[in-house]
């Protein structure tokens, strides 16, 4: 063997590991910048959003401060609510129906009652308060889903009835960062209770049922007859796979009466 071969054969373990030496340097540094980005979501985003609710909190008491609310003439048709979880005629407890049914006429007359209304929010204002035992939840509430929005409360979708309102009020949150007020949803049971707080009063609403959609199955959001309130956030936990879906129905509250009479 000449001296450059036997150069040559020192050096060949040499470059053997500086190439694993850069690979285990690559993989570090990938794994370092992967830990990053878990602590960044998990815990830097839920730092800013938790940080956010003191003030949300007072946006909304200033507005519940000065807004005017107004009574509004309102008139229960006596029809069962159309939605895919109804209230049985003998009380029992909810019944899965499916969306498009519609049962028996209620004993109503139809008479003409009265319900508080307050104006309708701008985008991003601080509406109100959820709050939810069973799941854990003490949370702002604020006008939108936009991406913004749920950064830093849970969102009330636009378009949908306001919460204890008549129709279906849709609140959307985040399962795991920006704070994660929905982390424990799926903790929610049949009867558990379900606070809202707005300018108009104190909401209470009692769970009907919670299922797992598709992203697609948007008659989650649609408007039924009587007062619905419907959850939403991503499932499972670390996924947006699928969609929890909790829908509860109102039973107190400054409307409850007249929106449920007849029922």
């Amino acid at each position: 063997m000449t001296a450059e071969e036997q150069t040559e054969a020192r050096k060949q373990p040499q470059r053997r590991f500086s190439a694993v030496r850069a690979v285990a340097n690559t993989m570090i540094a990938v794994g370092l910048i992967l830990i990053g980005f878990v602590l960044y979501e998990l815990w830097v985003t839920s730092y800013f959003a938790r940080r956010a609710q003191g003030a949300l909190q007072e946006q909304f008491r200033e507005r519940a401060a000065a807004i005017e609310l107004e009574a509004v003439p309102y008139k229960n048709t006596g029809d069962r609510p159309d939605a895919p979880f109804q209230v049985p005629a003998d009380g029992t407890g909810p019944t899965e129906t499916g969306v498009d049914g519609n049962g028996e006429a209620g004993d109503g007359n139809g008479a003409e009652s009265v319900i508080v209304v307050e104006p309708a929010p701008l985008l991003g204002d601080a509406i109100g308060r959820l709050v939810i035992p069973r799941a854990g939840v003490d949370w702002s509430i604020v006008e939108g889903v936009e991406r913004s929005d749920l950064r830093r409360a849970v969102g009330h979708m636009p378009g949908t009835a306001a919460p204890g309102q008549p129709g279906n009020a849709v609140l959307s949150g985040h399962r795991t960062t920006y704070g994660a007020p929905f982390y424990n949803l799926d903790l929610l049971e049949t009867g558990d209770q379900i606070l809202v707080e707005t300018a108009s009063g104190t909401h209470i609403y009692e769970v009907v049922d919670s299922l797992v959609v598709e992203p697609a199955e948007t008659w989650v959001t649609g408007q039924w007859d009587g007062a619905w309130l419907t959850l939403t956030t991503c499932s499972p936990r670390f996924s947006a796979s699928k969609r929890l879906v909790v829908v509860a129905r109102l039973v107190a509250g400054p409307n409850a009466a007249a929106i449920l009479a007849g029922l």
